[in-house]
């Protein structure tokens, strides 16, 4: 088996034409460099991407003849948060920002991976949210754009406390 060590075609610059093997990944799985993969058509891949990378819903790893290997976004819980006004899409990125939250946002919404602690304090600032089953794609903004910031290594201090995480 060989070493997938770059991305064939970013998701923007696919080719035209060819049979798709989808490979479907979740964001963490999307998130981590290395691995051993499987296809929906039981082609096997072993990758290993500079430290860093991020596959894309959409990227092309591999061409097999005709057939290319596609990575597709698989659906996962998530939370989908769509305020009705400015100052509660303000409440929510307060929100899921002090909580330290992944968030994707498309035209009419933020989505963030479900969670019953995220859940209740959704609730508590009576924002309106939803739980669906979908890719957890959008655009995203900040400094770790590139990829999903944990913060799992480290504490910060927010208002006088810690956060345990």
């Amino acid at each position: 088996m060989s070493v997938i060590t770059q991305i064939l075609f970013p998701a923007d610059a696919r080719p035209a034409g060819g049979t798709e093997d989808p490979v479907f990944l979740t964001s963490e799985q999307r998130s981590s460099p290395h691995g051993v993969l499987r296809t929906a058509g039981g082609r096997t891949l072993r990758i290993s991407l500079p430290r860093g990378s991020e596959l894309a819903d959409g990227d092309v790893l591999a061409r097999d003849g005709e057939t290319i290997v596609v990575v597709r976004a698989a659906a996962e819980a998530l939370f989908r948060v769509a305020p009705d006004d400015a100052l509660m899409w303000g409440v929510a990125g307060f929100h899921l920002g002090n909580h330290h939250r992944p968030v994707r946002f498309t035209d009419t919404a933020m989505l963030t991976p479900a969670d019953a602690k995220v859940a209740d304090v959704l609730r508590d600032a009576g924002l309106p949210f939803a739980a669906i089953e979908a890719p957890f794609v959008g655009r995203r903004f900040g400094s770790y754009a590139g990829h999903d910031h944990d913060h799992g290594d480290h504490d910060h201090d927010h208002h006088g406390h810690s956060h345990e995480h």
